[in-house]
């Protein structure tokens, strides 16, 4: 009989613990006291005429609401001053979505520049080997050792002292293009 107690604990915590899950969502959420008071809950900012003494609950990550724009009734400005209220509604705090996007275009941005700097070195990486290995070739021909290559055919043949020249000559131009 005494387990009975000790799973009824059981369950009622795991309820708290599902309960307290769900309520966190309601917890991201506004409420404000309107002039008739009559108070509203809602997941948006409250509107621009509701003050700033008026609001009862906000989120704490979510950005304030916008400033209200020249000509609207919550705003009593002038006519010379409609120029300053459009960059001061553009340059307000960003929402959720907008700096998701933002996040993301730079996430973009930041793996693409290191995509170009990757296949930068490789270009580089590649560029060194082959004047090394061009170096390599040029100091071997002139040298004088015996170099033979295979033709279309697949016969060994051994360079002559006239296309050894023209090799030479051919080595050092790919190495000024490869190793400057």
């Amino acid at each position: 009989m005494t387990l009975r107690p000790r799973s009824r604990r059981f369950a009622a915590l795991a309820v708290a613990i599902v309960a307290a899950a769900y309520a966190s969502g309601a917890a991201a959420q506004w409420a404000w006291k309107e002039d008739n008071g009559r108070v509203v809950y809602s997941d948006r900012p409250p509107p621009a005429n509701i003050k700033a003494t008026q609001i009862l609950r906000q989120p704490s990550v979510v950005a304030p609401a916008p400033a209200p724009q020249a000509g609207t009734p919550g705003n009593a400005t002038g006519e010379g001053e409609k120029p300053a209220a459009a960059p001061a509604a553009s340059a307000g705090p960003k929402s959720i979505a907008e700096r998701d996007m933002e996040f993301r275009k730079r996430q973009l941005e930041r793996a693409d520049s290191e995509r170009k700097a990757q296949e930068e070195q490789q270009k580089t990486a590649a560029k060194a080997a082959d004047c090394e290995r061009s170096r390599g070739y040029l100091r071997s021909l002139e040298d004088g050792m015996r170099i033979s290559r295979t033709d279309a055919s697949g016969n060994r043949e051994i360079l002559d002292d006239a296309q050894r020249a023209a090799e030479i000559e051919r080595t050092r131009k790919m190495i000024q293009q490869l190793c400057n």
